[in-house]
């Protein structure tokens, strides 16, 4: 199994913090967030990882270098970050993704444990999720006892949209390498072709599971704790959050 992390974009929000590093280093509880992100991958067994970098790439390959703790990780660069989005990140990386692979966003905090839990399921492709709250933002599942019925982006929740029973998405997700090349690399390419390399990689995934041709199971963090940084309003949030949080050892 390999790890794949999304830490391409510019982390506008986050300024003025961004302007002198990537999102993926910024700190949170003294530690930059990708590093969270690399020990749940090494302590779930996980020995290969490939980041996606764009802006201010080498900051990040110069930091990290070609291992961290013994894992080992390889890069690739999207060089149009400015006009492109996740979908395409992920695109770029799609000859790493010869294995079954954990996809990350690089902006997440979390319990190095929730990662090991999804590497143990059973199941093929899994998205790991937390109830909806209301301060909460992005994209959502609707799911029927363990997997997801749809998966809704931001932009298709209308007024009126019900979160009674929505499921918020980490942005952890398992994906098989059988799913990966005959079903979500096709669909990329063709959400591609068609021009929309704007798109988050989500609307492929919602998609898919739309018409029926992937399952995709629910992971819920329970109480293992987790936050997504986009503004600097996350950022004093997961300070509070992580604050006790022990540095990684080993």
């Amino acid at each position: 199994m390999k790890g794949l992390i999304l830490s391409a974009g510019m982390g506008t929000r986050l300024d003025p913090l961004t302007r002198t590093c990537p999102k993926c280093m910024v700190h949170v509880a003294g530690r930059p967030m990708m590093e969270y992100q690399l020990d749940a991958l090494r302590k779930a067994g996980v020995v290969e990882c490939t980041i996606v970098v764009g802006y201010m790439a080498d900051a990040v390959r110069d930091y990290f270098g070609a291992s961290y703790r013994g894992l080992n990780l390889s890069y690739v660069e999207n060089t149009v970050y400015a006009e492109t989005n996740n979908l395409y990140s992920f695109w770029m990386a799609r000859a790493e993704l010869d294995d079954d692979t954990l996809l990350l966003e690089a902006d997440l905090v979390f319990d190095t444990q929730l990662v090991s839990q999804l590497v143990s399921m059973d199941e093929s492709n899994v998205a790991i999720v937390d109830l909806y709250q209301s301060s909460m933002d992005g994209t959502v599942i609707l799911a029927s006892g363990d997997f997801a019925e749809s998966m809704v982006l931001k932009s298709d929740q209308g007024r009126w949209f019900d979160y009674r029973t929505a499921l918020k998405t980490v942005n952890i997700y398992r994906l098989s390498k059988e799913t990966l090349a005959n079903v979500i690399l096709p669909e990329m390419e063709a959400f591609l072709n068609d021009g929309r390399t704007g798109q988050y990689y989500e609307a492929v995934f919602a998609s898919l599971i739309a018409s029926g041709r992937m399952e995709m199971a629910v992971l819920n963090t329970g109480n293992k704790k987790w936050a997504e940084i986009d503004t600097l309003d996350d950022l004093k949030e997961a300070e509070k959050m992580f604050a006790s949080a022990p540095a990684a050892i080993g």
